[in-house]
């Protein structure tokens, strides 16, 4: 697990460091930074796998296009090189220095020979190996049908291949459907059911009858790609004729990914997730967040990009139910030193209770602030 992230010299970050934890949930208004804590990981993941690394870092890859690196030093630094350090739990660390080419339209940034690029070495870490996944802004919603990809879904366990999208989700769902979820406690059972029904696909479908309710997921196979249908338990056991995703509510197919990604996860693995509220009903939210709780505090780690008040809310829910402890959260806001231009990252203390101490200005106050005009008060 990666306990500590470092970064510098890079978009916003002059020098920011990170205490991460099991869940790291980072959040603030547009254009703070938050992001790039991500794109920094999946940066250096790229250039693992594009065999890149010994030479420096690629900008430009499937996973990530962050563009010319005449655009990514700090404005405000004085350095020519960008920095990412991280350390694990195991107080092993990993440090890594790029140097800014002369050539502004370079798409890669030449590595220090002290970097550690040796494949055996890191693909011990699970931001280099397939206990990984990548869910970013871009995923899919519904389709009208959904491609396959054997290399990526049978031999890297991936359901992401460009850009975080989880194209091959629901093929990674149809191909693992009846294998066990490694993690067994994140395990729910149907209320019609004595037993528990350990498949992937029955957990995936479980979870989302959670956010959903009687809903029931129906892939077919049409040529060499797949379609993903819904139907719905009615009373009496009846059910309702299949539903194309397309036409059923966008939320269901979005939150999709992200049941996939977390029921199918071992221990020690890492999920980077991009707003995982879009498109979900609050009551949703919280659910999705009990679900990432209970994963945390079994030994995934997951690192969290958000704007919403229910995804904190629902790690705090999680905190206060005794779901996981403050050992296990990390909340960070971002905001911005306008003078400098960078990004100022706040690190939220927390009680064992669920209550964020002296929260910083700006923080989730809209709806005090609407309250107030509303009421006049």
């Amino acid at each position: 697990m990666i306990q500590q992230l470092n970064i510098s010299n890079f978009k916003l970050h002059s020098n920011t460091e990170l205490t991460t934890k099991g869940l790291t949930i980072l959040t603030g208004m547009n254009g703070m930074g938050k992001s790039t804590i991500i794109q920094s990981l999946i940066l250096l993941r790229q250039s693992y796998l594009t065999n890149d690394l010994d030479n420096g870092l690629n900008l430009k890859g499937d996973l990530c296009d962050a563009g010319i690196s005449g655009e990514l030093a700090c404005q405000s630094s004085k350095e020519d090189y960008l920095n990412i350090e991280l350390m694990f739990d195991n107080q092993s660390d990993l440090r890594f220095k790029f140097m800014y080419p002369d050539n502004i339209m370079d798409t890669l940034l030449p590595g220090e020979k002290a970097n550690i690029t040796d494949k055996n070495t890191l693909s011990k870490y699970s931001l280099f190996n397939d206990s990984f996944q990548y869910l970013s802004a871009f995923r899919f919603g519904p389709q009208k049908t959904y491609n396959r990809d054997t290399s990526l879904v049978v031999n890297k366990k991936q359901i992401s291949k460009v850009m975080g999208q989880c194209e091959y989700a629901i093929h990674f769902l149809e191909h693992y459907k009846n294998t066990d979820i490694p993690i067994k406690d994140l395990a729910i059972k149907a209320d019609d059911e004595n037993s528990i029904d350990y498949r992937l696909s029955s957990q995936v479908e479980l979870w989302l009858q959670k956010i959903s309710p009687k809903i029931k997921i129906k892939i077919e196979t049409i040529g060499e790609d797949f379609k993903l249908k819904y139907r719905f338990n009615r009373e009496e056991n009846t059910i309702t004729e299949d539903m194309s995703a397309l036409n059923t509510g966008f939320g269901i197919t979005y939150v999709l990914p992200i049941l996939i990604s977390i029921l199918s996860a071992q221990k020690d693995s890492i999920i980077l997730i991009e707003n995982p509220e879009a498109h979900i009903h609050p009551k949703g939210q919280a659910i999705l967040m009990e679900l990432i709780a209970r994963a945390v505090s079994l030994g995934v780690q997951i690192i969290i990009e958000t704007h919403s008040d229910h995804i904190i809310n629902g790690s705090l829910v999680a905190l206060k139910n005794k779901i996981i402890d403050t050992k296990r959260l990390a909340i960070f806001y971002f905001s911005r030193d306008e003078n400098q231009h960078i990004a100022i990252s706040h690190s939220l203390e927390i009680t064992d209770n669920g209550l964020i101490k002296r929260p910083p200005k700006g923080f989730f106050d809209q709806i005090d602030i609407d309250l107030r005009t509303i009421t006049g008060f």
